[in-house]
């Protein structure tokens, strides 16, 4: 009993940090380190200022983790606009983010994706790609978590971007941010549960067969 309740704590702990447990040096993966408003979030880099914002609420949507997530708007027709950031990974770390695509358009094509570029191995991976065909004209897209584990140990730059495809009279986005946590009720649930389970498992082995 003893052993199944050290093992389960040691399970739980696992799962309430996984930040701490990750040695990824990406910096600012769910934007609550801002600056709120227009401009590239700390540890970001745009060229495109002017169309990069960390926001608490966009249209309908609202934060994944925490209270705020960026929102990288599409400008000048064919020039993607693109938030990006260089970091390391070890082998086998899983990073994860969530994503959303929106567009007010309905006569072009506007697309927007998520990649990770691997320098180690010269080679791209796409984590997210949407278009105005994929989601509909003028449609806003859910929220959807996308994952990547590094192949090898090194330096990877992660890069979210959006573009018009026609004019920018009816512009396209491009929604960034981390995924959520659970809920502290949702931890409450979770320790209950290990704690029937070693409850049960208490009993049963107390359980004595008497034959008449």
């Amino acid at each position: 009993m003893k052993k199944f309740l050290l093992a389960a704590a040691a399970a739980l702990a696992s799962l309430s940090a996984p930040q701490a447990a990750s040695a990824s040096t990406i910096v600012n993966a769910g934007f609550e380190a801002g600056p709120v408003g227009l401009g590239a979030p700390t540890g970001w880099f745009t060229l495109n200022p002017l169309r990069v914002a960390t926001v608490s609420s966009f249209g309908g949507y609202t934060a994944q983790e925490g209270s705020q997530f960026a929102v990288i708007a599409a400008g000048i027709q064919g020039i993607p606009t693109l938030l990006t950031q260089l970091f390391s990974m070890t082998q086998g770390e899983t990073i994860s983010f969530m994503v959303a695509f929106a567009t007010t358009e309905s006569n072009f094509n506007d697309f927007g994706g998520l990649g990770i570029f691997d320098f180690s191995n010269l080679s791209g991976t796409t984590l997210f790609s949407q278009s105005v065909s994929s989601v509909g004209a003028g449609t806003a897209g859910p929220w959807t978590k996308v994952s990547f584990t590094a192949p090898t140990s090194g330096f990877y730059s992660i890069n979210a971007n959006v573009q018009n495809v026609g004019n920018s009279r009816n512009p396209s986005y491009l929604l960034l941010d981390a995924p959520g946590v659970p809920e502290p009720g949702t931890w409450m649930l979770m320790l209950l549960g290990i704690g029937a389970v070693g409850f049960s498992m208490r009993r049963r082995r107390n359980l004595r067969v008497n034959f008449a």
